[in-house]
């Protein structure tokens, strides 16, 4: 089945949320699969809002009482007009059967617009949104002096001693350029001998030994020349954490972020068989709270964490460690330079994007999104269900730009 193209099955299928009967039920937890889930569809929609019910989870807790955040909502036609390629941002967030669903846009801490088409406590999946939790947990051993980013993987991870990735600076694994034969893309996941298919395969149970299948990846070119996407990048960055604090990368998120950031809800990582997280995608939390992440990285910090998490260097230092000259050298870059009206300068530390002016943009399978504007002191963050023509984040980068 894993043959079949992926590329003309991803826009064929309506993703409207409606309820479920107890059949419809045990029939997509019988048939969950890569493909089932990757796919858009209502069996996908509903596996992207009821993952703790199809894999393994591991808990990541909340501490203490939120601090609520205050509402100074704008008009929403603002949003809703918002521009790209000349079609507007309506299109996707209204009508029968709209693709976003749900879209929470925060700005000097205060939230100026929400929309929801699903319940907004819904512990939805991040997709790939959650990659750059990876990339803080590593920022934040770097700054404490655990982990030296030019130093390879091997100083760290003695398991990768005589690997491929055993070579590989931990700056080029941050940053997508690691030059490993990981190379990520719709056409690749639908390839079941393609590395990447098999690391994905063996998250999710359908052949074994996820471990192994991870640090055994052989490398396609020299690093450092190329951003090339891919999760196995954000596995091995887990797994780096993991290793030097001697900790599940759960307990390191909880411990260093979500405890601390006065988050509404609890939060989990689904687990592969052999007990990993799936750190880069299956990240699951209401739409607020992924918000209150984003907000981590601005001056809006305060109005939902009691100290700062992310300090102002260390955001300095994500944005000023695109490597010139990579970014579009493979064909890789061109997704991420469409979708917007203005190209960006690189991905660093798990972004996607990094621009001229400081922002950080972070997109996940089917169009979740991520967007942080430190300069403008604003996140928009959104949950989706499929890509159309243009991605969101177009729209929302016109729009931020366009703030006063």
């Amino acid at each position: 089945m894993l043959k079949k193209s992926l590329l003309a099955a991803i826009v064929a299928f309506s993703t409207s949320a409606t309820a479920i009967t107890t059949e419809e039920r045990q029939h997509y937890m019988d048939d969950f699969s890569m493909l089932s889930f990757m796919v858009p569809s209502k069996q996908a929609s509903w596996y992207w809002e009821n993952l703790d019910q199809v894999m393994p989870t591991s808990s990541v807790k909340k501490a203490g009482i939120a601090m609520p955040l205050e509402r100074a909502p704008i008009d929403a036609q603002q949003v809703y007009n918002a521009t790209f390629n000349d079609t507007k941002l309506d299109d996707l967030i209204n009508g029968e059967d709209p693709s976003v669903n749900s879209m929470m846009i925060v700005k000097d801490g205060k939230v100026i617009f929400e929309h929801n088409n699903i319940p907004a406590n819904t512990k939805h999946v991040w997709m790939s949104n959650a990659k750059p939790t990876a990339g803080l947990i590593i920022a934040m051993l770097e700054a404490e002096g655990k982990i030296d980013v030019s130093k390879p993987l091997k100083t760290y991870i003695p398991d990768l001693e005589g690997k491929d990735w055993g070579d590989v600076a931990v700056i080029d694994v941050l940053n997508m350029q690691s030059g490993m034969d990981h190379e990520e893309n719709d056409s690749v996941r639908s390839n079941p001998k393609a590395w990447i298919t098999q690391m994905m395969l063996a998250e999710v149970g359908q052949v074994p030994d996820y471990y192994n299948t991870l640090i055994n990846i052989p490398k396609a070119k020299a690093p450092g020349q190329a951003f090339e996407y891919s999760s196995a990048n954000t596995q091995m960055l887990s797994l780096l954490a993991s290793t030097v604090e001697n900790k599940t990368f759960s307990e390191i998120f909880e411990e260093r972020v979500w405890a601390k950031a006065g988050m509404t809800g609890d939060s989990y990582f689904t687990l592969t068989p052999d007990g990993y997280e799936v750190s880069h995608g299956l990240f699951n939390s209401n739409i607020e709270d992924m918000a209150r992440f984003a907000m981590l990285f601005t001056d809006s910090w305060s109005a939902t964490a009691k100290q700062q998490i992310v300090p102002d260097s260390m955001l300095k230092h994500i944005q000023d460690s695109v490597k010139p000259g990579v970014y579009k050298v493979s064909p890789a870059h061109t997704g991420f330079v469409g979708m917007f009206p203005d190209e960006p300068i690189g991905g660093s530390y798990q972004f996607d994007a990094v621009f001229k002016d400081g922002d950080l943009y972070k997109g996940g399978m089917r169009g979740q999104g991520l967007y942080i504007s430190p300069d403008k002191n604003t996140v928009a963050v959104w949950f989706s269900n499929r890509i159309e023509k243009h991605n969101v984040a177009g729209y929302i980068r016109g729009f931020v730009k366009d703030m006063k």
